[in-house]
């Protein structure tokens, strides 16, 4: 289930099938410069993947990034007993089984501050995103705010995603612009994004985009906002 997708930077992959459609999923792990890993948005299957992932170092943070990516967390933490648990301030009151160290916002923690930026994606309060920057890799992470399928197998869900206007092409879906009540905030963060040039977008749903990371970035936005 493991992929390694760059020096330190690897991610988990599966596929969740819920009813009607089959949702490509992804959890990436960066391994930080003192040896510890942060995995972010733990997948539901995440126990297939564990021994892989102890065997990359130390797990000292689980990350949920959005009110959305939070069912691997449970799981997550019993696997990995020593991490300390994150997530947007809402995910308090939707996950009480989940015992959480720190609320995530624009500010990094200093567990990763000196190799991973974060930008908090206002005016969508019911996704309450936040992005990731890895900085000595030029990769940036998106969650549900932006999507990048281009191929499934499962017919369902290629009509789905195409109603969703979330097929064949990297952005955010219909969905994801129907969240957005304050334009100019979501507009704001993603200014932030665009500043850190990335080259590589990791998202949870769909393909790496591997290289242009910023432009597709702008492209993507510049329709929307």
């Amino acid at each position: 289930m493991l992929k390694q997708l760059d020096q330190a930077l690897w991610a988990a992959e599966d596929t969740l099938k819920l009813p009607g459609i089959h949702f490509p999923v992804r959890s990436p792990v960066v391994r930080l410069q003192g040896g510890g890993l942060v995995l972010f948005s733990p997948l539901p299957s995440v126990e297939q993947a564990a021994g892989e992932i102890r065997a990359l170092g130390e797990v000292r943070a689980i990350v949920a990034p959005n009110l959305m990516h939070h069912l691997g967390l449970a799981p997550a933490a019993r696997l990995f007993p020593g991490a300390r648990l994150y997530g947007p301030r809402g995910l308090r009151d939707k996950r009480p089984d989940v015992t959480f160290t720190g609320a995530l916002d624009d500010a990094p923690d200093p567990l990763w501050s000196a190799e991973i930026d974060q930008v908090a994606v206002g005016g969508m309060p019911r996704l309450d995103e936040v992005a990731f920057f890895h900085r000595p890799t030029k990769t940036l992470f998106l969650w549900d705010l932006c999507f990048h399928i281009t191929q499934s197998d499962h017919f369902p869900t290629r009509l789905l995603m195409r109603l969703n206007g979330a097929y064949g092409r990297f952005g955010p879906s219909r969905v994801a612009r129907s969240l957005m009540r304050d334009r100019a905030a979501v507009g704001a963060a993603v200014e932030r994004m665009l500043a850190w040039a990335p080259e590589r977008i990791v998202v949870a749903h769909g393909d790496v985009v591997e290289r242009g990371g910023r432009a597709a970035l702008e492209s993507a936005f510049a329709r929307v906002l």
